[in-house]
């Protein structure tokens, strides 16, 4: 067999974090040749340039292009897709790969998928089918809809793949590869976490991880603010680590730098290694805010989560999550304080997957057959 080349894509932290494992296992496997296209707030100091992580854990970009919104408003958030669509395609030509791997919902996946399907290279999509709020529902579905493999981290997701009229020979239950991470990971100890950032977490910790919902921009101050008040409320010591880059995200970074400034016991950190954040979900009490964390890492390890809003709203969850659709700062509060006493009753839970996935998706994208059946799809149903 000859060696398949293979393209990643990776512009955020989280996203990257979940594809680690997957792609250490096409590094190490003879019959790969693992192209990883780097983007988005992996280079950007205000996120934490994350680049640096992806290098410490021995991996080479093969290419890397800003696709960071040069301002925080919608346009510029759409402008950005189709400037990132013009890379990915001069890539492409170049390096003629025979999979383009995508995981999740960015919009830098979206702009590496039109450009793939367009030069006839099969899509491999990870966490397709799964339901949420916010611009990130309609362009994981989009995703779903220019892919031709499909990697599905719940069995109900694989049913909603089909449903969409993909052909089911090429969707396949993995789980996800963030279950992998936690199963395989070093995750930090509590005296890691203290020799590095001086930090004694316990199971009163709470952890603030917030992003901005680009359809309701709107409502991002006072979401924000009630989530922070809250807190100043509760005066428990807390994480917050900074939003990702969609539109609204300086809103939400500039209200934890002032409240990480005015109050003593929150600390702010614009990123962090995939092991501290994993440490701190194991070791602290509770995840408040939107992340799709909450849903799943949170579960798996068995750390409450107070989920804030619509962004995750429709995604397959556990009884470690509670949900605040109404929010304001005292019904926060509250959930909170109610998370923070039930947190030591949690039990981890394998919703998403039995800690397999990267091994299941290498495996596929190794045998799977690369011809016109694939290529060309057709609706089936």
């Amino acid at each position: 067999m000859n060696q398949r080349k293979i393209t990643v894509t990776t512009g955020s932290r989280s996203e990257y974090g979940i594809l680690r494992p997957v792609l250490k296992k096409l590094k190490n496997n003879k019959n790969f040749q693992l192209y990883l296209l780097v983007t988005g707030t992996h280079l950007s100091k205000k996120f934490g340039y994350t680049i640096s992580e992806i290098k410490k854990d021995g991996f080479k970009p093969y290419s890397t292009f800003n696709m960071i919104p040069s301002r925080d408003e919608n346009y510029y958030m759409a402008k950005s897709i189709g400037e990132g669509i013009t890379h990915f395609a001069k890539i492409f030509k170049k390096i003629k790969p025979d999979i383009n791997l995508l995981l999740g919902d960015r919009t830098e996946m979206l702009a590496s998928a039109i450009a793939a399907y367009h030069m006839n290279i099969p899509n491999a999509h990870i966490h397709g089918g799964d339901v949420s709020g916010n611009v990130d529902e309609y362009t994981r579905h989009a995703i779903t809809k220019i892919s031709n493999i499909h990697f599905a981290a719940t069995r109900k997701s694989k049913e909603r793949i089909i449903k969409m009229g993909e052909n089911p020979k090429f969707v396949f239950f993995t789980g996800s590869p963030s279950i992998d991470e936690i199963k395989i990971c070093k995750i930090s100890s509590k005296i890691d976490l203290y020799k590095k950032y001086k930090l004694k977490i316990d199971n009163n910790t709470i952890i603030l991880l917030h992003h901005p919902l680009t359809t309701q921009i709107l409502q991002i101050k006072s979401q924000i603010l009630n989530i922070l008040n809250a807190i100043t409320k509760i005066q428990n010591q807390t994480i917050t680590i900074s939003p990702n880059s969609d539109s609204g995200n300086k809103i939400i970074f500039d209200n934890l730098t002032k409240y990480s400034k005015k109050f003593r016991f929150i600390q702010k950190f614009d990123s962090l290694p995939r092991e501290d954040f994993l440490g701190l979900l194991k070791y602290g009490g509770v995840l408040v805010g939107n992340s799709s964390s909450g849903i799943i890492e949170a579960s798996y390890i068995g750390t409450s989560v107070v989920n804030i809003g619509n962004r995750q709203q429709g995604r397959e969850q556990t009884k470690n999550v509670f949900n605040v659709k109404n929010i304001n700062e005292n019904t926060i509060k509250t959930s909170i304080i109610r998370a923070l006493r039930t947190q030591k009753s949690i039990k981890p839970n394998y919703l998403y997957g039995d800690g397999n996935a990267s091994k299941k998706i290498v495996d596929i994208l190794q045998k799977i057959r690369l011809d016109d059946n694939l290529i060309e799809k057709r609706i089936y149903y």
